[in-house]
């Protein structure tokens, strides 16, 4: 699927202005953000990458020209499903063992779009049964962290897995220097109770809209991720 035929299925499916979609759009394109070839329907074929970004893009809720930082950043949010923070320990994914390691945000969407489309739903080792309830949120990406929540169940259990981005501005400086940092990023921001969430309905539709031809790469790529991930173990 072309960009041009994507990008009212992402307005539709997330609610959000098809003019708006399309200046957010742009403005990932033109950072590398979202594949570019040819214009219109001699476009380059979406990937499920694109997709991770341009639903990040838009829950991010702040202005078009600053996008393509918050996608990079909430891109780079960690979890390490083994620490203490998190909720409960997340057990393992058939498919996608990496759930079990420390991994970034962006790596986790893209498996579930990538699982979706080609229609290998996740399965839990521990149960069999297929995990097809998510929630996804965004919490304040435009303040001092980039932090958001992955809700996976089964049906029988669930758990959360919590990511989490300093913002760039505390990369390499002591933390003597952090509250004055806090307090520059802070100013100004006005109401920082931003929040934004989606269920799996959305991982479905845009999932979906990759249509039949994303199904072989999304085929190899799983396997690809399944190698690497037991290799790491």
């Amino acid at each position: 699927m072309k960009l041009v035929e994507l990008l009212p299925i992402v307005a539709e499916t997330l609610g959000v202005p098809l003019a708006s979609v399309r200046v957010l759009a742009m403005q990932l394109r033109k950072h590398g953000l979202v594949s570019s070839g040819g214009r219109g329907r001699g476009g380059a074929e979406m990937k499920p990458t694109d997709l991770t970004n341009l639903l990040l893009g838009t829950m991010s809720g702040g202005p078009a020209k600053d996008a393509h930082l918050a996608v990079q950043r909430l891109r780079e949010a960690w979890v390490d499903p083994r620490s203490p923070g998190q909720l409960e320990p997340a057990r393992p994914i058939e498919d996608h063992p990496m759930f079990m390691l420390r991994h970034a945000l962006g790596e986790a969407l893209d498996a579930i779009f990538l699982s979706y489309a080609s229609g290998d739903e996740f399965s839990d080792e521990g149960y069999g049964f297929p995990i097809t309830n998510i929630l996804f949120t965004v919490h304040y990406p435009h303040t001092v962290s980039y932090q958001a929540d992955l809700w996976l169940d089964n049906g029988s259990e669930d758990w959360t897995l919590r990511y989490n981005r300093n913002h760039p501005a505390f990369d390499d400086i002591p933390n003597a220097e952090w509250a004055e940092t806090a307090r520059g990023l802070i100013a100004g921001k006005g109401d920082l109770a931003y929040t934004a969430r989606i269920t799996s309905t959305t991982f479905y539709d845009l999932a979906d809209a990759l249509g039949r031809s994303a199904e072989a790469e999304a085929t190899q790529q799983l396997t690809a991720t399944l190698k690497k991930a037991r290799s790491s173990r």
